[in-house]
């Protein structure tokens, strides 16, 4: 192997050998890799101090020395080194970091595009994305069931699946988890006539922000939100993450001015708290949200062909 073309998978596969020199790789327990991790962490800490002396980084310093391009090199090596130290101390591969790294960088890309594009007063549609955009529900069930072997009706009354699941012996919230930990959300279906129902409406002019109630604190969830909205075909202004949306709304910038149209909600713990506070919200209709059919300011949806419609009559009132 010529030094010129080694790949991240050679670097990783030489610094695992000279790890070997100091740890037994294979064998280290869970509060052996944290002490380790500590440790590296403490080194790559000096590392980064050190090259940043290769600098002026001391503004009050009226003499300025010669900038050592060298260290600059060689410390970051250092750096780098450090880092894949703890990568492989927790056996993260070359691939998952690849792919962490590509996710991460389609995020930066995205929120400084969706950052730059600023509200100007259009009406605004606020637009959830599971089981309104995305098939979330169908997609999970499938892998309860091939996971688990758990059969769930799809027409269940009961969104999350918590009474099959507990009758299984599993912890419900610990099932959802390793659901999005196990990289499945990026393979969830989209919903493609709401997609393009939504993508018309943002053609007439409205302000499209989507709204998700997923856990943003987990970031496979939070980068693999973004790049199943960034391979889909929708077409929007802004994301963000709560689990309060109506409080979100009224802390956001569109909330005085009255620029919400409505909000597009599948969830009926949400679609209340809109319409009880004066949101008329936009309810596709399911199995899971019967109840509240029929509350003031919830027009429940049968048909994506009918939301542009819908969505216009509430401007014009």
């Amino acid at each position: 192997m010529k030094d010129s073309t080694a790949t991240i998978e050679d670097l990783f596969s030489l610094q695992k050998k000279f790890n070997d020199i100091f740890y037994d790789m294979d064998n280290l327990q869970r509060g052996e890799r944290e002490e380790i991790t500590k440790s590296l962490t403490l080194a790559l800490h000096t590392e980064v101090s050190s090259l940043i002396s290769a600098i002026n980084f001391k503004d009050h310093r009226q003499n300025k020395k010669e900038v050592d391009e060298h260290k600059i090199l060689f410390e970051s090596v250092d750096v780098f080194r450090y880092l894949i130290s703890i990568l492989n101390i927790w056996d993260i591969t070359p691939e998952r970091f690849t792919e962490a790294f590509i996710d991460k960088d389609l995020f930066l890309h995205t929120r400084y595009r969706i950052n730059s594009h600023k509200w100007e007063g259009q009406d605004v549609i606020i637009v959830d994305l599971d089981d309104v955009i995305i098939e979330f529900r169908n997609g999970f069930l499938r892998w309860i069931h091939d996971t688990y072997g758990i059969f769930v009706d799809p027409e269940s009354t009961e969104y999350y699946t918590t009474s099959e699941v507990k009758a299984a012996g599993l912890n419900p919230e610990k099932v959802f988890f390793d659901f999005i930990n196990d990289g499945r959300l990026k393979s969830l279906e989209c919903d493609l006539e709401m997609i393009e129902a939504i993508n018309s409406l943002r053609e007439e002019g409205y302000w499209i922000h989507l709204l998700t109630a997923r856990p943003k604190e987990n970031l496979v969830c939070h980068y693999d939100t973004f790049r199943w909205i960034e391979s889909s075909s929708l077409k929007y202004d802004r994301l963000d993450f709560s689990s309060e949306k109506y409080r979100w709304c009224t802390q956001s910038e569109y909330f005085d001015s009255s620029s919400i149209v409505c909000a597009i909600d599948d969830s009926a713990k949400h679609s209340a708290e809109y319409a009880k506070h004066g949101i008329p919200v936009i309810l596709p209709s399911k199995s899971y949200n019967t109840e509240v059919h029929g509350m003031d300011n919830v027009i429940v949806l049968h048909n994506a062909s009918s939301l542009r419609e819908k969505v216009n009559s509430l401007k014009n009132k």
